[in-house]
């Protein structure tokens, strides 16, 4: 039987960036690590909000990404 075990995860923001010559949309993509495996989407969302507001980009995108290690 296979198990899996929490290796790490992290939050990914992509904000807009203005337009680039050519007029299509350039984004500006910030990464946060040590996120715990138990951190719930409201939580994370909050967070995200408080940060943004800091900065001067508006926030286009928000994800979660966690790894998991599986073995037998």
């Amino acid at each position: 039987m296979a198990r899996s075990e929490f290796k790490a995860a992290s939050i990914r923001c992509t904000f807009d960036n203005g337009l680039d010559d050519a007029g299509k949309m350039k984004k500006k993509v910030k990464s946060y690590h040590n996120v715990t495996e138990a951190a719930q989407p409201t939580e994370i969302y909050n967070a995200v909000q408080v940060l943004t507001e800091l900065g001067t980009k508006p926030l286009l995108f928000l994800e979660k990404q966690s790894g998991l290690s599986i073995f037998q």
